[in-house]
């Protein structure tokens, strides 16, 4: 082989590995527990008549998975059940579905190399138990928002609550069926708002690659490259490979040095709107190990 073909295979060769999805076996899992939320918006969770913790949420940043990790399933299956939650003992689910699981335990993996973050995703389908289909196209939805490493006021104790109010369509305030996500104080050109990937598992639905500001838009990113799905028996796996840049609107730049706050939801059993699972606000970083933040994940390059 010529020198200069044979430089030039080589180079090929190290490209395709530094672009290669990661070896997952190699990726730390973290188990987060997801819990069906109801009508519990943002105003009912900083409320502090509805909810004790609201103190020590305002006055020591205390993040809402410190108190809630651990018995998040037990909240979730009460709220499904239209039982009542918090000290004002509100009913957050008017209408129950029977049957319905309360949570969903979900591991999830980060890891990243020199251009991209890859995000895994992996849960047990609960039993399907609704008659009525809310999206007759997907069975199953996974949605992840984060913002620009501490850009979006109070992402970092509750993470994509920042987007849930209690107005929003099929909430007990909604005034408007159309009104979709948002952010108080959303400023796109100062980093104020949730960068937003979606996976669909419906034949033919493309992924989702938008952001989240003074409303929810499902367009608009360039830096989304795949979201994958498989189900394989009763487990849905989802990955998502992303570059680290900013390519589009609505994209954050993913960097070192910076703490990136996070959360994210299944639809499950053909579930829109409000009637998915939901996780806790978490944080992520590249290579910058936290041990003593509970939910922090550390991002190792692979």
């Amino acid at each position: 082989m010529p020198k200069r073909i044979a430089i030039a295979a080589i180079g090929v060769l190290a490209t395709s590995v530094a672009m290669a999805a990661p070896d997952w076996s190699k990726v730390p899992a973290r188990k987060v527990t997801l819990f069906y939320p109801g009508q519990a918006g943002l105003e009912w969770v900083m409320n502090v008549t509805d909810h004790s913790a609201v103190p020590d949420i305002v006055n020591k940043k205390r993040f809402c998975a410190k108190c809630h990790e651990g018995d998040a399933s037990e909240i979730g299956d009460k709220i499904v059940a239209g039982k009542p939650v918090g000290s004002s003992k509100s009913v957050l689910e008017p209408a129950p579905i029977a049957g319905k699981a309360g949570f969903v335990p979900a591991t999830v993996q980060i890891a990243h190399d020199d251009s991209k973050i890859y995000f895994r995703f992996e849960w047990e389908s609960p039993k399907a138990v609704s008659s009525k289909k809310m999206d007759a196209k997907n069975e199953a939805k996974l949605t992840m928002m984060f913002d620009g490493g501490g850009t979006v006021d109070g992402a970092e104790i509750n993470g994509c609550w920042a987007t849930c109010h209690v107005d929003l369509r099929t909430m007990k305030n909604a005034k408007d069926e159309k009104k979709t996500k948002y952010i108080k104080g959303a400023d796109l050109a100062a980093d104020k708002f949730m960068d937003l990937i979606q996976w669909r598992s419906g034949k033919g639905e493309k992924p989702v690659d938008g952001y989240v500001d003074s409303e929810r838009h499902m367009d608009g990113g360039k830096s989304l490259l795949k979201a994958e799905g498989k189900k394989e028996g009763g487990k849905w796996i989802v990955t998502f490979e992303r570059e680290l840049a900013a390519k589009g609107k609505g994209d954050h730049n993913i960097a070192t040095g910076k703490v990136y706050n996070f959360g994210f939801a299944i639809h499950e059993d053909h579930a829109e709107a409000r009637y998915h699972y939901v996780s806790l606000g978490y944080q992520f970083g590249l290579d910058k190990p936290a041990p003593d933040v509970k939910n922090y994940i550390d991002v190792q390059k692979q």
